[in-house]
């Protein structure tokens, strides 16, 4: 027979191995994620696609309700609004005020001095023409919509 010594070998279990693989996956996903390049060129496509996403569900919304949202746009950032006899700022909290790192510009149509709504969003799905640009720190980022083509973001040349 066999000791109990003799039957023990020198070596790592399957789930020392399956820990210390664990722990080294989760340093090298933070040591990626720390890596990739975060600056103004991101920072002004990440503000400009939000805004693009918000576009398209207030379109989604005016179909819905029936009822015309437009969007407000200011140098530093823009706001939603839906015409109720008169135009109010629009409930929810995706369609609130919302305040922009970039400089936002709306190039055409022309900005309302009134304060009403430039770019009107119809329950009708009539779309509307507008270009805006974002920019940050010299990058810039351009939405347009030109119907019949879907709206474009393209990147803009670096002042």
């Amino acid at each position: 027979m066999l000791s109990n010594t003799a039957l023990k070998t020198n070596g790592f279990t399957l789930l020392e191995v399956m820990i210390v693989v664990f722990i080294i996956g989760i340093i090298t996903s933070l040591a990626v994620y720390s890596m990739s390049p975060i600056g103004p060129a991101r920072e002004a496509k990440s503000e400009a696609q939000g805004l693009i996403a918000k576009l398209d569900y207030a379109q989604q919304q005016a179909i819905i309700s029936h009822q015309p949202y437009g969007l407000v746009v200011h140098d530093s950032g823009y706001q939603f609004f839906i015409y109720q006899g008169q135009w109010l700022p629009a409930p929810g909290k995706a369609f609130s005020k919302k305040k922009l790192r970039s400089r936002l510009q709306l190039r055409h149509p022309k900005v309302n001095l009134d304060g009403t709504p430039s770019i009107v969003l119809m329950p009708s799905k009539e779309p509307s023409v507008y270009d805006l640009l974002f920019s940050l720190e010299g990058y810039q980022w351009h939405i347009r919509s030109q119907p019949p083509q879907a709206i474009t973001l393209t990147a803009g040349s670096y002042e």
